[in-house]
This record gives C-alpha cells, sequence and structure tokens, in this order.
C-alpha cells in the first residue's frame, strides 16, 4: 500500500503526481516501488538522483513518503543528506550535524511545509525525533501548509503513530491543539483505531465532542473508518 493511501495520511500530505510529461524514469520507479527499475534508471541517468521533482521535492524525500524505502538507501549515496532527508531517514548523527551547524534549521520549513520533527515523526524515525527534541526543536511547530497541524499530529497520522505519539505526549507535546480542517489528535488516532492512545488521549482531557470542520466527532470518524472497538469507546466516553 502506498504511504499516501493509508488512514490519516490525506491530513498530513502527500505529494501529487505531477503531468505525465513532466515524469522522468526514476519517479515512475518509486512509484512503483521497484528497485530495480530505479538502478536502471540512475545508471542511464543519475542526474534524476539529486534534481528536484516538480514543486521542489527531493527524489529521496519522494522515495520515502512513497514507502519506497529502499529506492530511498540507493539515492542517499548520491549526495550528503539535507536536514529534512536526514530526519525522515532517521539519520540522527547527520541530523546533530548539520543542526550543530546551524541551529536555525530546526524551524526550518521544507517545500511542503514541514519542520524536520514533522517529518521525523511521520515516518516514525524515533532516534532523529529524540535528538531533534534533545537539540530543542520546538515540539508544537505548526506546519506552513494547509494541514496547520503539529508533529503529534504527523507522528499519528504516520508509520509508527501508536507508539511515537505517546512519546511525543510524555515529552510535553499539547494535546489539544486543533490544525486544519478542525483536526485535533483525537480524530487522527480515532481514524486510525488506535484504541490506546485514545484513552491516553482523554485522560489528558482532550474534548471528545468537538467536531471536524466538516461536522465529524472522533467516534464518527472511527465507525466510518471501520473501527467499530475504537467507536464505542469513543462513544462511551461520550455517554
Amino acid at each position: 500500500m502506498n504511504r499516501c493511501d493509508r488512514p490519516g495520511a490525506a491530513v498530513f500530505s502527500c505529494p501529487r503526481a505531477p503531468p505525465m510529461s513532466a515524469v522522468r524514469p526514476l519517479m515512475h520507479a518509486i512509484q512503483n516501488r521497484d528497485l530495480a527499475a530505479a538502478r536502471a534508471a540512475l545508471e542511464r541517468d543519475a542526474s534524476q538522483a539529486t534534481d528536484p521533482l516538480p514543486g521542489g521535492l527531493s527524489p529521496l524525500m519522494f522515495a520515502l513518503y512513497n514507502g519506497a524505502r529502499d529506492i530511498a538507501e540507493l539515492l542517499q549515496s548520491f549526495r550528503p543528506l539535507d536536514v529534512f532527508e536526514a530526519a525522515a531517514s532517521n539519520d540522527a548523527r547527520r541530523v546533530a550535524e548539520l543542526v550543530s551547524r546551524d541551529p536555525e534549521l530546526l524551524d526550518a520549513r521544507s517545500v511542503d511545509g514541514w519542520t524536520p520533527l514533522h517529518l521525523a515523526a511521520f515516518l516514525g524515525a524515533r532516534d532523529a525525533l529524540l535528538v531533534l527534541i534533545g537539540l530543542g526543536a520546538p515540539i508544537d511547530a505548526v506546519s506552513q501548509n494547509p494541514m496547520a497541524n503539529t508533529p503529534l499530529h504527523a507522528g499519528i497520522a504516520g508509520a509508527a503513530g501508536e507508539t511515537l505519539a505517546p512519546l511525543l505526549i510524555a515529552l510535553g507535546a499539547d494535546t489539544a491543539y486543533v490544525g486544519g480542517s478542525g483536526v485535533n489528535a483525537l480524530h487522527l488516532a480515532a481514524s486510525r483505531g488506535f484504541e490506546n492512545l485514545c484513552r491516553l488521549l482523554l485522560a489528558r482531557g482532550i474534548d471528545r465532542s468537538l467536531r471536524t470542520e466538516d461536522g465529524k466527532t472522533a467516534a464518527e470518524i472511527a465507525r466510518e473508518r471501520g473501527h467499530l472497538g475504537t467507536a464505542a469507546l469513543l462513544e462511551l466516553a461520550l455517554g
């Protein structure tokens, strides 16, 4: 399953495919998660490894967003990682190296609006996440895109949401923050069917009756996604 099709990803952000005229062979290989095709494309034209895609996203980030981690690993050898790629790839050593040179990178934004901490949280990069927080990354930074969310939201929507979100909460993340489209952490946890995380958020006092901009409670979102146990938990809490 493509990362961009996973539950909760719609409230994060995934790159849209460019027009076919702009698609290079490497992009096709990434979208198909075809490592052999990626190798062949790079053998024919190595510039594809480092040329930004339409919109400015790097091929490596495109690979990570699409769940093509083996292709992302292949691309790492073509040039040093920037802070966003390092955070997303869980390269904690590279993150520390870059931030020690330029602390302002902690609050920098990628071309699609994310801080390094958002990307580490979304892609389940625990080591990079801990290094970023230890170096002073703002734990409640708001993304500069329509999602307008925090690393906690990104973590819940991502690859290791049920394990990284409690860590972020323990480290002081704001559980009450409401992002774009009226989405809060409980809405996201409900959309993924994370019952234990829902319980933790409820224990932290999150308002389970809040509705998204399209009028849905967390319980309604859980039921729509087929997470009936989570829906029952949240409906009981509402009672």
